[in-house]
Protein backbone atom coordinates (compact mmCIF):
# COMPACT_ATOMS: atom_id res chain seq x y z
CA UNK A 1 0.00 0.00 0.00
CA UNK A 2 1.09 3.29 -0.95
CA UNK A 3 2.01 5.60 2.52
CA UNK A 4 -1.84 6.59 3.11
CA UNK A 5 -0.90 9.64 5.61
CA UNK A 6 2.47 9.97 6.98
CA UNK A 7 2.41 13.38 5.91
CA UNK A 8 2.78 16.62 7.98
CA UNK A 9 1.60 19.60 6.90
CA UNK A 10 3.73 23.08 8.12
CA UNK A 11 2.58 24.70 11.35
CA UNK A 12 4.04 26.65 13.97
CA UNK A 13 6.94 25.84 15.97
CA UNK A 14 5.80 26.00 19.29
CA UNK A 15 2.90 23.65 18.28
CA UNK A 16 3.39 19.72 16.93
CA UNK A 17 2.58 19.72 13.10
CA UNK A 18 -1.25 17.96 12.73
CA UNK A 19 -0.99 14.76 10.85
CA UNK A 20 -3.27 15.06 7.36
CA UNK A 21 -4.44 12.15 5.58
CA UNK A 22 -2.92 12.19 1.90
CA UNK A 23 -3.69 8.62 0.83
CA UNK A 24 -4.75 7.22 -1.96
CA UNK A 25 -7.78 8.14 -3.99
CA UNK A 26 -8.93 4.21 -4.02
CA UNK A 27 -8.36 1.79 -1.35
CA UNK A 28 -8.07 -1.48 -2.97
CA UNK A 29 -10.07 -4.23 -0.36
CA UNK A 30 -10.56 -7.65 0.24
CA UNK A 31 -12.94 -9.57 -1.75
CA UNK A 32 -14.38 -12.60 -1.71
CA UNK A 33 -16.09 -12.70 -5.22
CA UNK A 34 -16.09 -11.10 -8.56
CA UNK A 35 -19.07 -8.90 -8.34
CA UNK A 36 -18.55 -6.83 -5.58
CA UNK A 37 -16.89 -3.50 -5.70
CA UNK A 38 -12.99 -3.95 -5.09
CA UNK A 39 -12.59 -0.61 -4.11
CA UNK A 40 -13.24 2.25 -1.88
CA UNK A 41 -13.07 5.82 -2.88
CA UNK A 42 -11.25 7.66 0.21
CA UNK A 43 -12.42 11.57 -1.56
CA UNK A 44 -16.20 10.61 -0.56
CA UNK A 45 -17.50 11.79 3.31
CA UNK A 46 -19.12 8.34 3.36
CA UNK A 47 -16.62 5.20 3.14
CA UNK A 48 -18.65 1.99 1.86
CA UNK A 49 -17.88 -1.67 1.02
CA UNK A 50 -19.17 -4.91 0.68
CA UNK A 51 -18.73 -8.05 1.87
CA UNK A 52 -21.32 -11.10 1.97
CA UNK A 53 -23.87 -8.64 0.07
CA UNK A 54 -24.10 -6.18 2.36
CA UNK A 55 -22.70 -2.43 2.86
CA UNK A 56 -20.94 -1.37 5.51
CA UNK A 57 -19.88 2.14 6.03
CA UNK A 58 -18.14 5.06 7.89
CA UNK A 59 -19.64 8.60 7.24
CA UNK A 60 -17.03 11.10 8.49
CA UNK A 61 -19.35 13.85 8.93
CA UNK A 62 -21.57 12.76 11.89
CA UNK A 63 -18.24 11.24 13.79
CA UNK A 64 -18.13 13.74 16.72
CA UNK A 65 -14.62 13.62 16.73
CA UNK A 66 -12.40 16.99 16.54
CA UNK A 67 -10.24 17.62 12.64
CA UNK A 68 -7.44 16.02 13.70
CA UNK A 69 -9.06 12.63 15.09
CA UNK A 70 -10.79 12.64 11.69
CA UNK A 71 -7.52 12.61 9.65
CA UNK A 72 -5.96 10.37 11.98
CA UNK A 73 -9.38 7.81 11.87
CA UNK A 74 -9.54 7.92 8.12
CA UNK A 75 -5.42 7.38 7.81
CA UNK A 76 -5.85 4.08 9.98
CA UNK A 77 -9.30 3.09 7.80
CA UNK A 78 -7.24 2.92 4.83
CA UNK A 79 -4.90 1.20 6.30
CA UNK A 80 -7.22 -1.34 7.90
CA UNK A 81 -9.72 -1.73 4.83
CA UNK A 82 -6.44 -2.56 2.63
CA UNK A 83 -4.67 -4.97 5.36
CA UNK A 84 -7.87 -6.79 7.01
CA UNK A 85 -11.24 -8.63 5.87
CA UNK A 86 -14.05 -6.07 5.17
CA UNK A 87 -15.71 -7.64 8.72
CA UNK A 88 -12.45 -6.66 10.13
CA UNK A 89 -12.25 -3.32 8.52
CA UNK A 90 -16.27 -2.98 9.93
CA UNK A 91 -15.19 -3.51 13.43
CA UNK A 92 -12.20 -0.45 13.02
CA UNK A 93 -14.95 1.90 11.83
CA UNK A 94 -17.94 0.44 14.74
CA UNK A 95 -14.58 1.34 17.34
CA UNK A 96 -14.21 4.96 16.13
CA UNK A 97 -17.83 5.78 15.77
CA UNK A 98 -17.73 4.18 19.49
CA UNK A 99 -14.76 7.01 20.38
CA UNK A 100 -16.49 9.59 19.54
CA UNK A 101 -19.13 9.26 22.07
CA UNK A 102 -16.36 9.23 24.91
CA UNK A 103 -14.14 12.22 26.32
CA UNK A 104 -11.65 11.66 24.31
CA UNK A 105 -13.43 12.75 21.05
CA UNK A 106 -12.51 16.41 21.91
CA UNK A 107 -8.81 15.97 20.73
CA UNK A 108 -4.76 15.65 21.51
CA UNK A 109 -3.06 15.44 23.56
CA UNK A 110 -5.15 12.69 25.86
CA UNK A 111 -4.60 13.47 29.56
CA UNK A 112 -3.94 10.25 31.45
CA UNK A 113 -7.38 10.23 33.13
CA UNK A 114 -9.69 10.76 30.12
CA UNK A 115 -7.84 8.09 28.80
CA UNK A 116 -8.55 5.62 32.00
CA UNK A 117 -12.39 7.20 32.05
CA UNK A 118 -12.84 6.41 28.31
CA UNK A 119 -11.17 2.98 28.94
CA UNK A 120 -13.54 2.14 31.26
CA UNK A 121 -16.63 2.27 28.53
CA UNK A 122 -14.80 0.99 25.83
CA UNK A 123 -14.69 -2.25 28.54
CA UNK A 124 -18.29 -2.85 28.06
CA UNK A 125 -17.70 -3.99 23.86
CA UNK A 126 -15.32 -6.32 23.21
CA UNK A 127 -15.46 -5.32 19.79
CA UNK A 128 -15.01 -1.33 20.58
CA UNK A 129 -12.26 -2.17 22.93
CA UNK A 130 -10.42 -4.04 19.81
CA UNK A 131 -10.81 -2.06 17.15
CA UNK A 132 -9.51 0.88 19.38
CA UNK A 133 -6.43 -0.79 20.67
CA UNK A 134 -5.32 -1.64 16.93
CA UNK A 135 -6.47 1.85 16.27
CA UNK A 136 -3.65 2.81 18.99
CA UNK A 137 -0.94 0.49 17.89
CA UNK A 138 -0.78 1.60 14.65
CA UNK A 139 -1.22 5.61 14.95
CA UNK A 140 1.74 4.92 17.75
CA UNK A 141 4.10 2.54 14.88
CA UNK A 142 3.89 5.86 13.18
CA UNK A 143 4.72 8.16 15.65
CA UNK A 144 1.85 10.45 15.27
CA UNK A 145 1.93 13.03 18.43
CA UNK A 146 -0.43 12.41 20.89
CA UNK A 147 -0.05 8.37 21.21
CA UNK A 148 3.01 6.76 23.28
CA UNK A 149 4.01 3.29 23.91
CA UNK A 150 3.56 3.50 27.75
CA UNK A 151 -0.23 4.48 27.18
CA UNK A 152 -0.54 1.53 24.12
CA UNK A 153 0.48 -0.43 26.87
CA UNK A 154 -1.52 0.30 29.21
CA UNK A 155 -4.66 0.01 26.32
CA UNK A 156 -3.25 -3.24 25.20
CA UNK A 157 -3.49 -4.85 28.88
CA UNK A 158 -7.08 -3.50 29.00
CA UNK A 159 -9.45 -6.72 29.24
CA UNK A 160 -12.90 -6.50 28.07
CA UNK A 161 -15.67 -7.23 30.39
CA UNK A 162 -17.32 -9.22 27.49
CA UNK A 163 -16.38 -12.94 26.56
CA UNK A 164 -13.68 -13.86 24.64
CA UNK A 165 -14.16 -16.07 21.60
CA UNK A 166 -15.20 -19.57 22.44
CA UNK A 167 -15.43 -19.03 25.97
CA UNK A 168 -18.50 -20.68 26.44
CA UNK A 169 -18.01 -23.14 23.23
CA UNK A 170 -16.97 -25.70 26.10
CA UNK A 171 -19.76 -26.20 27.56
CA UNK A 172 -22.75 -24.98 25.09
CA UNK A 173 -22.54 -27.30 22.09
CA UNK A 174 -25.83 -27.03 20.43
CA UNK A 175 -26.58 -29.91 17.81
CA UNK A 176 -29.03 -31.95 16.60
CA UNK A 177 -31.01 -34.48 18.57
CA UNK A 178 -31.58 -37.71 17.15
CA UNK A 179 -35.51 -36.86 16.51
CA UNK A 180 -34.81 -33.73 15.07
CA UNK A 181 -31.42 -35.63 12.37
CA UNK A 182 -34.40 -37.70 11.66
CA UNK A 183 -37.16 -35.04 10.81
CA UNK A 184 -33.81 -33.09 9.08
CA UNK A 185 -33.36 -36.11 7.11
CA UNK A 186 -36.75 -36.30 5.13
CA UNK A 187 -36.93 -32.95 4.72
CA UNK A 188 -33.95 -32.86 2.83
CA UNK A 189 -35.06 -36.18 1.23
CA UNK A 190 -38.46 -35.19 0.46
CA UNK A 191 -40.08 -34.95 -3.01
CA UNK A 192 -39.68 -32.15 -4.90
CA UNK A 193 -41.22 -32.84 -8.01
CA UNK A 194 -43.68 -30.26 -7.36
CA UNK A 195 -41.69 -27.61 -5.56
CA UNK A 196 -40.70 -24.26 -7.50
CA UNK A 197 -36.69 -23.65 -8.32
CA UNK A 198 -36.61 -21.36 -5.37
CA UNK A 199 -37.48 -24.41 -3.02
CA UNK A 200 -35.45 -26.42 -4.51
CA UNK A 201 -32.16 -24.38 -4.48
CA UNK A 202 -33.43 -23.77 -0.72
CA UNK A 203 -33.50 -27.63 -0.32
CA UNK A 204 -29.94 -27.82 -1.93
CA UNK A 205 -28.69 -25.39 0.79
CA UNK A 206 -30.07 -27.31 3.41
CA UNK A 207 -28.58 -30.77 2.23
CA UNK A 208 -25.35 -29.02 1.44
CA UNK A 209 -25.51 -27.30 5.41
CA UNK A 210 -25.93 -30.63 6.60
CA UNK A 211 -23.19 -32.27 4.89
CA UNK A 212 -20.28 -29.62 4.75
CA UNK A 213 -21.46 -26.85 7.36
CA UNK A 214 -20.57 -23.94 5.40
CA UNK A 215 -20.92 -20.88 7.65
CA UNK A 216 -23.77 -18.38 5.71
CA UNK A 217 -20.48 -16.46 4.11
CA UNK A 218 -19.18 -20.07 2.50
CA UNK A 219 -22.81 -20.34 1.28
CA UNK A 220 -22.71 -16.64 0.00
CA UNK A 221 -18.97 -17.01 -2.26
CA UNK A 222 -19.87 -20.55 -3.69
CA UNK A 223 -19.66 -20.07 -7.19
CA UNK A 224 -20.51 -22.28 -9.78
CA UNK A 225 -17.19 -23.06 -11.44
CA UNK A 226 -16.60 -24.54 -7.53
CA UNK A 227 -18.85 -27.46 -8.19
CA UNK A 228 -16.81 -30.04 -10.21
CA UNK A 229 -18.04 -33.31 -11.85
CA UNK A 230 -15.88 -36.05 -12.60
CA UNK A 231 -16.91 -39.48 -14.10
CA UNK A 232 -14.43 -42.24 -14.23
CA UNK A 233 -13.94 -45.26 -17.03
CA UNK A 234 -16.66 -47.08 -15.77
CA UNK A 235 -18.98 -44.43 -15.58
CA UNK A 236 -18.75 -44.06 -12.00
CA UNK A 237 -19.87 -40.23 -11.06
CA UNK A 238 -17.80 -38.10 -8.41
CA UNK A 239 -19.12 -34.71 -7.37
CA UNK A 240 -16.36 -32.31 -5.49
CA UNK A 241 -17.27 -28.82 -4.00
CA UNK A 242 -14.27 -26.29 -3.69
CA UNK A 243 -15.68 -24.62 -0.62
CA UNK A 244 -14.25 -21.22 -0.24
CA UNK A 245 -12.71 -20.93 3.28
CA UNK A 246 -14.46 -17.73 5.33
CA UNK A 247 -11.66 -17.16 7.89
CA UNK A 248 -7.99 -17.81 6.98
CA UNK A 249 -5.70 -14.43 7.39
CA UNK A 250 -3.68 -12.85 4.99
CA UNK A 251 -5.82 -13.81 1.56
CA UNK A 252 -6.76 -11.31 -0.86
CA UNK A 253 -9.49 -14.02 -2.44
CA UNK A 254 -10.57 -16.64 -0.06
CA UNK A 255 -8.94 -19.89 -0.56
CA UNK A 256 -11.21 -22.94 -1.86
CA UNK A 257 -10.83 -26.51 -0.76
CA UNK A 258 -11.78 -29.14 -2.53
CA UNK A 259 -14.79 -31.12 -0.31
CA UNK A 260 -16.26 -34.36 -1.44
CA UNK A 261 -19.97 -34.88 -1.63
CA UNK A 262 -22.53 -37.25 -2.01
CA UNK A 263 -24.23 -37.90 -5.31
CA UNK A 264 -27.12 -37.45 -4.41
CA UNK A 265 -26.01 -33.41 -3.32
CA UNK A 266 -24.13 -33.64 -6.20
CA UNK A 267 -26.86 -34.45 -8.92
CA UNK A 268 -28.92 -31.78 -7.25
CA UNK A 269 -26.74 -29.17 -7.97
CA UNK A 270 -25.71 -30.16 -11.10
CA UNK A 271 -29.60 -29.69 -11.82
CA UNK A 272 -29.54 -26.38 -10.25
CA UNK A 273 -26.89 -25.58 -12.09
CA UNK A 274 -28.35 -26.06 -15.29
CA UNK A 275 -31.71 -24.43 -13.86
CA UNK A 276 -30.05 -20.99 -13.48
CA UNK A 277 -28.26 -21.09 -16.38
CA UNK A 278 -31.14 -21.75 -18.25
CA UNK A 279 -32.96 -18.57 -16.50
CA UNK A 280 -30.13 -16.58 -16.14
CA UNK A 281 -27.40 -16.90 -19.27
CA UNK A 282 -24.20 -19.04 -19.11
CA UNK A 283 -22.92 -15.87 -17.49
CA UNK A 284 -24.85 -16.57 -14.28
CA UNK A 285 -21.62 -16.49 -11.88
CA UNK A 286 -23.07 -17.01 -8.29
CA UNK A 287 -24.45 -20.94 -7.08
CA UNK A 288 -26.92 -19.34 -4.71
CA UNK A 289 -29.02 -16.87 -6.68
CA UNK A 290 -32.10 -14.38 -5.95
CA UNK A 291 -34.93 -14.99 -8.86
CA UNK A 292 -33.35 -12.04 -10.60
CA UNK A 293 -30.67 -13.97 -10.97
CA UNK A 294 -28.36 -11.53 -8.42
CA UNK A 295 -26.33 -13.87 -5.33
CA UNK A 296 -27.95 -14.07 -2.59
CA UNK A 297 -26.49 -12.43 0.75
CA UNK A 298 -25.75 -13.83 3.91
CA UNK A 299 -28.68 -12.69 5.61
CA UNK A 300 -30.87 -14.18 2.82
CA UNK A 301 -29.22 -17.30 2.64
CA UNK A 302 -29.52 -17.53 6.65
CA UNK A 303 -33.14 -16.62 6.22
CA UNK A 304 -33.62 -19.36 3.97
CA UNK A 305 -31.89 -21.98 5.77
CA UNK A 306 -34.46 -20.90 9.15
CA UNK A 307 -36.95 -21.32 7.14
CA UNK A 308 -36.28 -24.92 5.76
CA UNK A 309 -35.34 -25.84 9.71
CA UNK A 310 -38.53 -24.45 10.85
CA UNK A 311 -40.19 -26.05 8.20
CA UNK A 312 -38.49 -29.15 9.53
CA UNK A 313 -39.79 -28.57 12.40
CA UNK A 314 -36.63 -27.47 14.72
CA UNK A 315 -37.11 -24.45 16.35
CA UNK A 316 -33.68 -23.07 16.94
CA UNK A 317 -33.96 -19.68 15.17
CA UNK A 318 -30.90 -18.28 16.32
CA UNK A 319 -28.49 -20.43 15.10
CA UNK A 320 -29.21 -21.88 11.74
CA UNK A 321 -25.73 -22.60 9.93
CA UNK A 322 -23.95 -22.60 13.06
CA UNK A 323 -26.54 -25.26 14.36
CA UNK A 324 -25.43 -27.88 11.07
CA UNK A 325 -21.55 -26.75 12.00
CA UNK A 326 -21.75 -28.00 15.71
CA UNK A 327 -23.67 -30.88 14.67
CA UNK A 328 -20.78 -31.72 12.10
CA UNK A 329 -18.20 -31.24 14.52
CA UNK A 330 -19.99 -33.13 17.19
CA UNK A 331 -20.64 -36.04 14.56
CA UNK A 332 -16.92 -36.00 14.00
CA UNK A 333 -15.38 -36.24 17.09
CA UNK A 334 -17.91 -38.80 18.36
CA UNK A 335 -16.55 -41.04 15.24
CA UNK A 336 -12.99 -40.43 16.81
CA UNK A 337 -12.25 -37.76 14.27
CA UNK A 338 -8.92 -35.94 15.51
CA UNK A 339 -9.24 -32.22 16.62
CA UNK A 340 -6.63 -30.80 13.97
CA UNK A 341 -8.95 -33.00 10.99
CA UNK A 342 -11.98 -31.13 12.56
CA UNK A 343 -10.56 -27.87 12.76
CA UNK A 344 -9.78 -28.84 8.53
CA UNK A 345 -13.13 -29.58 7.86
CA UNK A 346 -15.21 -27.11 9.50
CA UNK A 347 -12.29 -24.05 8.33
CA UNK A 348 -11.00 -23.33 11.64
CA UNK A 349 -7.72 -21.27 12.08
CA UNK A 350 -7.24 -23.15 15.19
CA UNK A 351 -8.05 -26.30 17.33
CA UNK A 352 -9.78 -24.46 20.32
CA UNK A 353 -13.20 -25.26 18.58
CA UNK A 354 -12.57 -28.45 17.83
CA UNK A 355 -11.49 -29.15 21.30
CA UNK A 356 -15.18 -28.39 22.64
CA UNK A 357 -16.18 -31.44 20.50
CA UNK A 358 -13.23 -33.97 21.27
CA UNK A 359 -14.35 -33.58 24.81
CA UNK A 360 -17.63 -34.62 24.38
CA UNK A 361 -16.91 -37.87 23.81
CA UNK A 362 -19.51 -40.80 23.11
CA UNK A 363 -19.38 -42.03 26.52
CA UNK A 364 -20.08 -38.68 27.67
CA UNK A 365 -22.78 -37.93 25.28
CA UNK A 366 -24.54 -41.05 26.31
CA UNK A 367 -24.56 -39.78 29.83
CA UNK A 368 -26.08 -36.10 28.97
CA UNK A 369 -28.39 -38.22 26.94
CA UNK A 370 -29.55 -40.18 29.94
CA UNK A 371 -29.33 -37.35 32.29
CA UNK A 372 -31.76 -35.52 30.34
CA UNK A 373 -34.38 -38.23 30.45
CA UNK A 374 -33.77 -40.19 27.55
CA UNK A 375 -33.77 -43.46 29.11
CA UNK A 376 -36.49 -45.20 31.09
CA UNK A 377 -34.75 -47.12 33.02
CA UNK A 378 -32.18 -44.78 33.97
CA UNK A 379 -34.23 -42.00 34.94
CA UNK A 380 -35.74 -44.84 37.50
CA UNK A 381 -31.83 -45.68 38.53
CA UNK A 382 -31.46 -42.09 38.56
CA UNK A 383 -34.33 -41.24 40.58
CA UNK A 384 -33.36 -43.31 43.66
CA UNK A 385 -29.63 -42.05 43.24
CA UNK A 386 -29.94 -38.24 43.15
CA UNK A 387 -32.15 -36.08 45.10
CA UNK A 388 -35.13 -36.35 47.38
CA UNK A 389 -39.15 -36.47 46.31
CA UNK A 390 -39.70 -32.82 44.26
CA UNK A 391 -42.03 -30.42 46.73
CA UNK A 392 -44.42 -27.89 46.21
CA UNK A 393 -42.62 -24.32 47.57
CA UNK A 394 -45.65 -23.14 49.53
CA UNK A 395 -45.38 -26.47 51.42
CA UNK A 396 -41.76 -25.57 52.97
CA UNK A 397 -40.75 -23.24 55.66
CA UNK A 398 -38.35 -20.55 54.77
CA UNK A 399 -35.29 -21.61 57.33
CA UNK A 400 -35.42 -25.04 55.17
CA UNK A 401 -34.59 -23.29 51.81
CA UNK A 402 -31.39 -23.93 50.18
CA UNK A 403 -29.77 -20.61 49.36
CA UNK A 404 -26.23 -19.93 48.49
CA UNK A 405 -23.96 -17.97 45.70
CA UNK A 406 -22.20 -19.75 42.48
CA UNK A 407 -19.92 -17.80 40.21
CA UNK A 408 -21.02 -14.50 42.57
CA UNK A 409 -24.86 -15.21 41.61
CA UNK A 410 -26.97 -15.10 44.22
CA UNK A 411 -29.03 -18.98 44.08
CA UNK A 412 -32.50 -19.13 45.59
CA UNK A 413 -36.05 -20.47 45.65
CA UNK A 414 -34.39 -24.11 44.54
CA UNK A 415 -35.74 -26.71 47.19
CA UNK A 416 -35.40 -27.19 50.49
CA UNK A 417 -33.04 -29.19 52.81
CA UNK A 418 -34.51 -32.18 54.94
CA UNK A 419 -31.94 -31.72 57.60
CA UNK A 420 -33.04 -30.30 61.12
CA UNK A 421 -33.31 -26.69 60.90
CA UNK A 422 -30.29 -24.72 61.88
CA UNK A 423 -27.93 -28.21 61.51
CA UNK A 424 -24.81 -27.12 59.63
CA UNK A 425 -24.29 -29.15 56.71
CA UNK A 426 -20.78 -30.69 55.72
CA UNK A 427 -21.20 -30.40 52.19
CA UNK A 428 -21.10 -26.96 49.79
CA UNK A 429 -24.98 -26.33 49.20
CA UNK A 430 -25.97 -26.03 45.96
CA UNK A 431 -23.09 -27.78 44.62
CA UNK A 432 -23.80 -30.67 46.48
CA UNK A 433 -27.12 -30.60 46.72
CA UNK A 434 -28.55 -32.21 43.46
CA UNK A 435 -26.88 -35.24 44.17
CA UNK A 436 -28.07 -35.57 47.87
CA UNK A 437 -31.45 -37.56 48.71
CA UNK A 438 -31.58 -34.73 51.36
CA UNK A 439 -32.37 -32.06 49.04
CA UNK A 440 -36.26 -31.75 48.12
CA UNK A 441 -35.98 -29.83 44.62
CA UNK A 442 -39.14 -27.45 43.77
CA UNK A 443 -41.21 -28.40 40.78
CA UNK A 444 -41.03 -24.79 39.63
CA UNK A 445 -37.42 -23.85 41.03
CA UNK A 446 -35.30 -22.22 39.04
CA UNK A 447 -32.81 -25.19 38.46
CA UNK A 448 -31.65 -23.40 35.10
CA UNK A 449 -30.30 -20.64 36.40
CA UNK A 450 -28.32 -23.25 38.65
CA UNK A 451 -27.06 -25.13 35.31
CA UNK A 452 -26.15 -21.78 33.79
CA UNK A 453 -24.34 -20.63 36.79
CA UNK A 454 -22.20 -23.86 37.58
CA UNK A 455 -21.65 -23.49 33.37
CA UNK A 456 -20.00 -20.34 33.70
CA UNK A 457 -17.94 -20.98 36.43
CA UNK A 458 -16.32 -24.50 34.73
CA UNK A 459 -15.76 -22.48 31.86
CA UNK A 460 -13.44 -20.21 34.24
CA UNK A 461 -11.42 -23.95 35.09
CA UNK A 462 -11.45 -24.71 31.52
CA UNK A 463 -9.94 -21.89 30.73
CA UNK A 464 -7.16 -22.10 33.44
CA UNK A 465 -6.90 -25.85 32.50
CA UNK A 466 -6.18 -24.63 29.11
CA UNK A 467 -3.68 -22.03 29.98
CA UNK A 468 -1.84 -24.92 31.80
CA UNK A 469 -2.38 -27.51 29.04
CA UNK A 470 -3.98 -29.91 31.63
CA UNK A 471 -7.66 -29.77 30.13
CA UNK A 472 -8.50 -33.51 30.61
CA UNK A 473 -7.00 -34.29 34.11
CA UNK A 474 -8.80 -31.83 36.02
CA UNK A 475 -10.79 -32.82 39.38
CA UNK A 476 -12.81 -29.89 39.58
CA UNK A 477 -14.44 -29.21 36.17
CA UNK A 478 -14.91 -33.01 36.03
CA UNK A 479 -16.60 -32.55 39.84
CA UNK A 480 -18.79 -29.88 37.87
CA UNK A 481 -19.56 -31.33 34.65
CA UNK A 482 -21.05 -34.21 37.16
CA UNK A 483 -23.09 -31.54 38.56
CA UNK A 484 -24.69 -30.23 35.60
CA UNK A 485 -25.67 -33.49 33.97
CA UNK A 486 -27.39 -34.24 37.88
CA UNK A 487 -29.14 -30.60 37.17
CA UNK A 488 -30.54 -31.43 34.20
CA UNK A 489 -31.52 -34.99 35.46
CA UNK A 490 -33.24 -32.51 38.06
CA UNK A 491 -35.05 -30.51 35.34
CA UNK A 492 -36.37 -33.37 33.55
CA UNK A 493 -37.84 -35.11 36.77
CA UNK A 494 -39.55 -31.64 37.77
CA UNK A 495 -40.88 -30.86 33.85
CA UNK A 496 -42.44 -34.67 34.34
CA UNK A 497 -43.50 -34.13 37.48
CA UNK A 498 -45.15 -31.17 36.46
CA UNK A 499 -46.58 -32.77 33.22
CA UNK A 500 -48.06 -36.01 35.66
CA UNK A 501 -49.76 -33.16 38.18
CA UNK A 502 -51.56 -31.17 34.54
CA UNK A 503 -52.76 -34.71 33.55
CA UNK A 504 -54.12 -35.61 36.81
CA UNK A 505 -56.24 -32.54 37.06
CA UNK A 506 -57.60 -33.67 33.48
Amino acid sequence: MAKSADHEQASPSSSPPAYVFKGPAHVAIRTRTNDQPRYVDTRLNVWTWYDGGIAMTIDWTVLQLNSELIEIGKGFMAYALEKYAPRTAAMFADSLRFLSNTNLATGLPWEPIELTSALEELKKSRRALVGFRGFYRWANNRGINGFDTRSYLKVKNTISDRVEPYARIFLSQSSLELDEEIRLLKRIGRDLSFCSWEEIQLNMALHLGFELAPRSIQFHSLDIVDFELIESSDHETYYTLWLPMAKKIGQRMPERRPRKITNLLGAKISRHISEIQRRFGSGCEPLFVSRRGRRLSVNEIGQGLKHELREAGIEKPNQVSMLLRHHLGQGLADQGTPMDMIAELLGHNRTVAARAYVTATPNIARIKEKALGKSPSYRRIMHSLLTGEIVPRRDTVSERAVRSVIDTQYIGDIGACALPVHTHCPYNPVYACYTCKKFHPFADGRHEQVREALQLEAQRFIDLAEQAGDLIHNRPLAQHQITILAVSATIERCRQHTEDDADGAV
